[in-house]
């Protein structure tokens, strides 16, 4: 079992999802959409918004298998598996949908002999991920405090993810993190509140400022 990577259409993230818990039982392929919690200015009011993570891409744990690909090709508003040698697979059988007789491998196992055409995504990198999500697959806002341009996460998805914060927006309320993600880093933006220490103790404040 490992996690992968499916293309969809933009938009179309959760009706994908959707389609494929019909379709399978969640113990051979269990699918999410992350997703993350913002601040967004509407009428000089701050409102919270859920917005997909990262826009047409869908993540399975599963087993991969040649069959199981083609099964995820023909589902509609799906595209391609990310980061897969797979391609190489649908040019020897001229992109065809329908399922090629494979040769045997080790065993008489065809899974294992394909195996590397099937590229997994790093566990550390799918980790990141599953550590900020809460139960509903969100990355909440997280609590934090600025001090002379350092930057302490009290409490939060962020919490301990210091060295990953490239910028704080006060204005926006929003970090901007840095991941390594699909081979490659990735800068997100999260919503967070910024917190100041008063007299009173720990309070949210809204700064008109932007950067850290």
């Amino acid at each position: 079992m490992g996690w992968y990577v499916l293309f969809v259409e933009t938009g179309s993230e959760e009706i994908v999802r959707k389609y494929l818990e019909s379709q399978f039982c969640q113990k051979d392929l269990y699918s999410f959409v992350p997703k993350r919690l913002v601040p967004e200015k509407r009428n000089g009011e701050f409102y919270s918004v859920v917005k997909t993570l990262f826009p047409g891409y869908l993540l399975i744990y599963t087993k991969m298998t040649p069959s199981l690909y083609y099964e995820l090709k023909k589902i509609p508003r799906s595209y391609r598996m990310l980061r897969n040698s797979s391609f190489e697979l649908d040019k020897i059988y001229g992109r065809s949908q329908r399922k090629p007789n494979f040769p045997l491998g080790e065993e008489g196992n065809t899974d294992a002999y394909y195996d590397n055409f099937f590229s997994e995504i790093d566990e550390v990198e799918i980790r990141q991920i599953l550590n900020l999500i809460n139960d509903e697959c969100i990355i909440e806002y997280s609590n934090v405090i600025v001090e002379n341009s350092i930057i302490r996460v009290k409490s939060g998805p962020l919490y301990g993810m210091e060295s990953n914060i490239c910028k704080i927006d006060k204005r926006k309320r929003r970090a901007k993190i840095a991941l390594d993600f699909f081979g490659g880093e990735r800068q997100l933006e999260l919503g967070i509140e910024v917190l100041s220490l008063g007299n009173q103790g720990m309070m949210v404040v809204h700064e008109n400022l932007s950067g850290c």
